[in-house]
Order: C-alpha cells, then structure tokens, then sequence
C-alpha cells in the first residue's frame, strides 16, 4: 500500500510538473498579455491602474506626457526595459504597450508563481489525503488481519507440541469459522494422540500379569540355549514395558521429586560411570557446584541415556564426548557433543518422538527402542526446561543440549 501511494504521487506529481504546469502558465501568460493590450488601449489612470492591480495581481507602470507613476515602486522605469537592464526583477512575465496618448505601459505579472504555488498546494493536499487513506486503511488492516495473527500464532504453539492451544474467536466472517475449524482440528489431534498414550499405557499394564507368568514358566524350564534366548526375550520386553509407564508416569510434571540439588556433583558421578568406556567423558564447568531444583534419579537417567547414546554411535577414532556446563539467560545449559558420525538432518525433527528410531532396521546391534530420548524430553519438559539436539560441523557428531531454569 505504501508503495502504491508513492507511485500514486509521483506520477500526479510528474503530469503536473510537465504537463499541467507548463500549459497553465503558458494559457495564463498569453491571457494576461491580451488583457494587458485591451487595458492599455482604454488609457487607465493612476486609480484605475492601481485598482486593477490589486484585482488581478498585475502592476503597471506609465511614463508619458501625462507625467509617470507606478502602482509598485519596484517596477522599473520603461527605459531600464528597453535597455535590458531590468531583466532581473522582470524574469520573462511583463509586457511593453504603447499608449494612445503616445506614452507607454509596463505591466508585470508573476502569474507562473501563483500557478505553481497552486499546485504545490494541490500536491500537499493529495499527500495528506493518500497519507490519510493508507493510515486508515492500515489500521482497518490491522484489525481485519488479527486473526490470522492468532492463528499464525496457535500455528507456531501446535507446532512445538502444546496441545492444549485454543485460539479466540475475534470474527464472525471467513477468518472467524477458519479459526473455528483450527480449534477443532487441535481438539481432535489432541483425543487422537491421547487415545494412542492411553492405549500404550493400557497395553503396557495388561502386558504385566502374563509376562510374569512367562517368567515364572520360563524359569521351570531346564538350562539351556533356548531358555537363555526366551530369558533375554522377556528381559526385553519388560524394560519396553517399564519404559513405556515411565514416559507415561511423567506425563505433565507427575512422578517427579524435585528437591534442590548440586548438578556438577551428579554430571561428575554419571561422567566417571562412563569414564573408562571408549571414547570417555570430558566435563567442564565454571564453577564446582550448581544447585537446581531437579529430581536427581530422573536427571541421571537422561544423563546416561544421552552418554550411553554417544558411546554406542561413537567411532574407533572418536574424541572423548564433551560435557559443558554454563548459566545464561537465566537457564543452565548442559550441553554434551560427541564426535560420532552425526544425526541424519531428515531424522533431527522426529528424533524425540517415541518408538523414533534412526536406526530403520531396529537391530539389536544399536539397542533400545526409540524410547530413550522421549523419555529425556519427557523428564526436560516436566523440569520446566526442554532438549534440543543438532548436528556439528563439519558435520560429524552431534550436540545435545539441556536446559534448566534456575532456582528464583
């Protein structure tokens, strides 16, 4: 809009400065010429002259044998005229006429002036009104486009999982029943992911009574290898199963024991737990102590999930995983970088989301079953804190980073 009200006044300013302008003052010159010769043939006196003057913005002067005056004592005499001396004050608009007494007038006009002054005028005039017209039209804009801004919004919101976003209905027209159809569409997304958890969480807990008659048969059997390999089966399935209540168990904050604690003494016990296993653990902090409000068994299990992830993707010549510790904005970062061969980018979006795996295949030789990292988001999220991960460049390794809102 704004671009179309400049163009607006420059085109009108342009059609005015070669078009309007120039004929005007052209059409007004030659009119005061003729008006000036019909007047010097009716041989005005003083009064008349001086009077017209005031009218139609025209000063005359006479010199003949009637005597000489001027309705302006700055019009020059007739004879710096003639002479080409009084070309700075006359300009191009004047005329010389002969009188019928023999005498002669000078009129001069300044009418290109007032033609342009004119259309200065107009040319503000039309700038205040386009400025008004955009103004007003910005702000009818902006009201008329408050629900696209909510709904951007609501957008953003679902799109980092808050479930729970309802945008207001401001409108009762298109954007008004679009906002309607959004609310709902969340409503509906929102039953269909909790219907999914409640499922998982059912399933898990009928799966409890018969693996544990399972194993209570299985361990009837006599010893060997297939014994050993049910064993290891049902080993499986039951920390498949435990994980699955636990992401549940944490669900929005519940099953947490927050209490303040020292982070640098338990980063230090999780970092010597791993410590001897290839490529080691390397922890740096500002300082020896950090107390947070955390639960501390919850904080080590995503402490060991995120090292036991690095040593399992690391590389023969992989470097030690890096732990740093910082405070910033208010929040305590945490971040751990290994040196393994990365994250596919594609995978980075959905590396959180439960039973996600990089791994397609879902062989044994990589472990775990795609719950490992929900349950850490799960645990960040519950904290009041969140995990985020990205690739490292040169693109080899991958960084981790958890943040923690410090104690007020």
């Amino acid at each position: 809009m704004i671009i179309m009200a400049v163009a607006l006044l420059l085109i009108v300013g342009l059609f005015f400065v070669f078009f309007v302008f120039p004929g005007a003052t052209a059409e007004a010159s030659q009119a005061f010429e003729q008006f000036s010769r019909g007047l010097a043939a009716t041989s005005p006196d003083y009064a008349a002259a001086n009077d017209m003057a005031h009218r139609v913005h025209v000063e005359i002067r006479y010199e003949g044998p009637h005597g000489s005056w001027s309705t302006n004592p700055r019009v020059p005499s007739i004879l710096a005229v003639k002479t080409g001396r009084a070309q700075s004050y006359l300009g191009r608009e004047y005329l010389l006429e002969p009188a019928p007494d023999g005498g002669s007038y000078l009129f001069v006009w300044n009418y290109g002036e007032h033609v342009r002054s004119l259309h200065e005028k107009m040319l503000w005039l039309l700038f205040f009104l386009v400025t008004g017209v955009v103004c007003t039209a910005f702000i009818f804009q902006h009201r008329l486009l408050r629900p696209v801004r909510l709904l951007d919004d609501g957008v953003q919101r679902l799109s980092t999982g808050d479930l729970d976003v309802a945008v207001p209905v401001v409108s009762r027209n298109e954007f008004g029943a679009l906002t309607d159809a959004f609310n709902k569409m969340v409503g509906r997304v929102r039953q269909m992911i909790q219907a999914r958890d409640q499922l998982l969480l059912d399933v898990s807990h009928e799966l409890r009574s018969p693996l544990t008659r399972l194993k209570v048969a299985v361990a009837l059997l006599p010893d060997d290898d297939n014994k050993a390999g049910l064993v290891e089966d049902l080993n499986e399935m039951e920390v498949m199963i435990s994980e699955l209540l636990e992401l549940e168990r944490i669900r929005n904050g519940h099953g947490l024991r927050r209490e303040r604690q020292d982070l640098m003494s338990l980063l230090r016990q999780v970092a010597e737990a791993h410590g001897d296993e290839h490529p080691g653990v390397r922890l740096s902090a500002p300082s020896l102590e950090l107390f947070i409000d955390i639960d501390r068994e919850k904080i080590r299990t995503v402490m060991r999930n995120l090292l036991e992830n690095a040593r399992k993707f690391s590389l023969p010549d992989s470097r030690p995983v890096e732990v740093h510790v910082a405070e910033e904005d208010g929040m305590v970062r945490v971040q751990v970088r290994d040196d393994g061969p990365g994250i596919p980018a594609i995978d980075l979006p959905n590396l959180f989301e439960p039973f996600y795996r990089v791994d397609r295949s879902r062989s044994r030789k990589t472990g775990g079953y795609g719950l490992g990292l929900s349950i850490c988001k799960r645990i960040m999220e519950a904290h009041g804190g969140g995990i985020a991960v990205s690739n490292n460049n040169p693109g080899r390794g991958a960084t981790f980073v958890l943040l923690f809102p410090t104690p007020e």
